[in-house]
């Protein structure tokens, strides 16, 4: 599934380990008329043949919507976004914004691979430049093409892009999702929650993110890698498709409910004594590691026994009980029979402080 360097990889080997951040970003630039909307139009099925999700980003001066029409009268009127279905697409439109590239890049979808961003002006990501152009200072110029010849250059561009992708596209894609739902932060643990997902949804053969309710994970750590864990499974505990068991150990159970099977991944506890990193730099050192070792060098995988009872499956609450202390609903056999009735845990565990208190 992911390669990577051997875990006896050496600290500046691992140093430099490409972020897993993608989508990647290409510029194609040139002046006006200068071919940038062919090559682009010739490089997106070129890559699409590769297996790649590519977008198309451009900046313009033009007007959208035709004046007049339904949904540019609609826009005039202030919403925040529009959405208008044709049979050909779909397009959503918000508000400009600044018209950065960095703001425009962060609306792309999330599972896409490569972004193809036409410009005439110079932008810090690698570029395919019109023949028309000199390059810019600190400009990294991957090829040129010629007007009207861009299918020449195609075929160079598609290597050179190709080149710059990660190895492991599925662990990309996977790591872009972890980083949306952990705020933007990248930090070791999440890289570990996000590997330990695609190797126990792997090990089961099921296909993640799962909307089926088919994977059932318990996670035994409540800190960063259930985040991880989260993104990439799809499952979540409002689906009671994700419980948390804070044993303060980062493993998980995955359980297949159409087949009954289970494992249980755990991280390999030598795994901060085999990175060896230390000081202020140890954080992107353990990141890099996590995100390019083999899976077998970061996790144990074993077939566990475990099952759910007919209160912790999905779907609506099996049972309903009134507490007879303070009188709430407790669903799903989460109370305590008691000889005055059924009692949710908090007012147990009132009624005990308090008796304890007493015979002190």
């Amino acid at each position: 599934m992911t390669t990577g360097a051997a875990s006896k990889s050496h600290h500046s080997h691992m140093a430099v380990e490409r972020p897993l951040t993608g989508p990647v970003v290409f510029a194609v630039r040139g002046p006006s008329r200068s071919g940038k909307t062919a090559m682009c139009e010739r490089l997106i099925p070129a890559l699409t043949s590769k297996g790649l999700r590519v977008a198309w980003l451009k900046r313009t001066h033009h007007e959208l919507a035709l004046p007049g029409k339904s949904s540019d009268r609609v826009w005039v009127s202030g919403p925040a976004a529009t959405v208008v279905r044709a049979p050909d697409r779909l397009v959503v439109t918000l508000p400009a914004g600044s018209g950065n590239p960095e703001g425009l890049l962060s609306q792309i979808p999330g599972d896409v691979d490569v972004v193809l961003l036409e410009t005439h002006e110079p932008v810090a990501y690698p570029t395919f430049l019109s023949d028309q152009l000199e390059d810019e200072a600190d400009e990294l110029v991957l090829g040129r093409w010629t007007c009207f010849q861009e299918d020449a250059a195609v075929d160079a561009a598609v290597t050179g892009i190709l080149s710059r992708l990660p190895a492991d596209r599925e662990l990309d894609r996977a790591m872009r999702a972890s980083l949306r739902l952990h705020g933007g932060h990248g930090c070791a643990g999440l890289v570990l929650g996000t590997r330990l997902a695609l190797a126990g949804a792997g090990a089961l053969g099921i296909e993640v993110p799962d909307t089926k309710k088919r994977l059932i994970v318990v996670s035994e750590t409540d800190r960063c890698a259930v985040d991880g864990i989260q993104a990439v499974t799809g499952c979540r505990p409002g689906k009671r498709t994700l419980r948390v068991l804070d044993y303060g150990k980062l493993a998980a159970i995955f359980l297949d409910e159409h087949t009954g099977r289970s494992v249980r991944v755990a991280a390999r506890g030598d795994l901060r004594e085999r990175v060896g990193a230390t000081g202020e730099g140890r954080h992107a050192i353990q990141r890099a590691a996590y995100a390019s070792w083999p899976a077998d060098e970061l996790f144990t995988v074993r077939e566990a026994s475990f099952s759910l009872s007919q209160y912790d499956r999905p779907g609506p609450p099996r049972a309903r009980v009134l507490c007879v202390t303070c009188g709430e609903e407790v669903s799903d056999g989460r109370h305590i029979t008691t000889e005055l009735g059924p009692q949710c845990r908090p007012c147990r565990a009132g009624l005990e402080t308090r008796n304890e208190g007493a015979l002190a």
